[in-house]
């Protein structure tokens, strides 16, 4: 009989524990483990954590440098800084090697500043710089009463200059209509004897937010009175004049009838004309008065009056507001000099010429006489242009 093999333990024969089974696998798992890492840990990889090592080596090496400049500049900003600090509270002293005061600082001698010959705001050489503003020393109540009267009706008047001598370069402008509140500022006792009722009156119906009546060229603001005028009361006006025998006599003119004169030369884009002397072949750049000039140059007048002044100075005025540039040159004291020493031919010939060119509104009629003829005049204007019924 075949012997069969023992396959299944029979009772007595030694068995392993549970615990020294545990024991055998941890310690084999352990021998494998460090197998394993030894075995992975070959040549390449060995260089790879050399080269991370000598990396960070350098890294640090950077740092340190960094910080070592990083303190010198510390160091040189607190130097500066301590000897300004010296320099500011101990003004006596100085490093100056040149200095021959044994080192101690003399300042400087003061100089004064030398006043100028004509101070920048003369009289005589201001001219209108700002359009469309009232001027700041006008009263209150004035002031007041002049503003725009934007609530009244209103026309669009074509100015005789046609805006060429206005920023703006607006042909027209709108002017409002006369209105009883208007009227009241006409019979105003206190406002007649100022003598300022036109530039409010004109102020108020002027209906533009930049030009006022000070801005206005002459005959621009001539046009503009006819024609509140000529709505307000007709176009026909009432005057006294004398006939060929010199004989007072009653007639009316036809203010519609009077005609424009428009400019008789073209001005440049600041409203500029330019003219060339004839002696001293000057070329000059000169600008056409303003109602603002023109009331200036009345008051200087009167002021020298009031003063006994021996000479009178209205021509010499008017050249300094009228010439701008002399051969290029706009410094105003040099402009006023050259205006006070221009010969008489050039200032006569600068007249003439200005009086030809001026816009404005032809004040010249001629009116029929009771005797059949005709006179030549100029329009009186007299208190029945605006108090017909005085």
């Amino acid at each position: 009989m075949d012997v069969k093999p023992n396959v299944f333990p029979i009772g007595g024969a030694s068995q392993k524990t549970d615990q020294q089974k545990i024991t055998e696998f941890e310690s084999e798992k352990k021998q494998v483990t460090n197998e394993v890492y030894t075995n992975s840990m070959n040549e390449t990889q060995f260089d790879a954590v050399e080269e991370m090592r000598k990396r960070t080596e350098i890294q640090m090496a950077m740092r340190d440098e960094q910080l070592r400049k990083n303190s010198e500049q510390t160091a040189n900003f607190q130097t500066l800084t301590d000897t300004a600090t010296n320099r500011v509270s101990t003004p006596e002293k100085t490093n100056n090697m040149n200095d021959t005061n044994n080192g101690v600082y003399t300042p400087p001698p003061a100089v004064p500043p030398t006043p100028p010959v004509t101070p920048p705001s003369a009289p005589s050489m201001q001219g209108p710089q700002d359009f469309g503003k009232n001027p700041s020393n006008i009263d209150a109540k004035i002031l007041e009463l002049s503003q725009p009267q934007f609530n009244t009706p209103f026309d669009v008047i074509p100015l005789p200059s046609e805006g060429k001598l206005y920023p703006s370069k607006k042909g027209s402008v709108k002017v409002g209509y006369m209105t009883a509140g208007d009227e009241n500022i006409l019979t105003s006792p206190n406002l007649l004897k100022s003598g300022e009722f036109l530039e409010i009156l004109i102020n108020r119906k002027l209906l533009e937010t930049n030009l006022r009546y000070r801005d206005l060229h002459v005959g621009d603001r001539n046009a503009i009175m006819l024609w509140l005028r000529a709505t307000s009361y007709g176009e026909m006006y009432p005057v006294t004049m004398l006939d060929e025998n010199d004989k007072a006599f009653e007639t009316n003119i036809n203010l519609n009838d009077l005609k424009t004169i428009n400019l008789g030369a073209e001005p440049d884009g600041e409203g500029y004309f330019d003219f060339v002397l004839p002696l001293s072949k000057s070329k000059i750049k000169f600008r056409l008065l303003t109602v603002g000039d023109v009331d200036d140059i009345e008051k200087m007048i009167s002021d020298d009056e009031k003063n006994e002044a021996l000479v009178n100075n209205t021509s010499t005025y008017a050249l300094e507001r009228t010439i701008v540039e002399v051969d290029g040159n706009r410094d105003k004291n040099f402009v006023k000099e050259f205006a006070n020493n221009l010969r008489i031919r050039d200032a006569k010939e600068l007249r003439a010429y200005i009086d030809k060119i001026e816009s404005g509104v032809d004040l010249e009629v001629t009116v029929g006489t009771p005797g059949g003829g005709s006179i030549k005049s100029f329009l009186p204007l007299n208190l029945q242009f605006f108090w017909p019924d005085l």
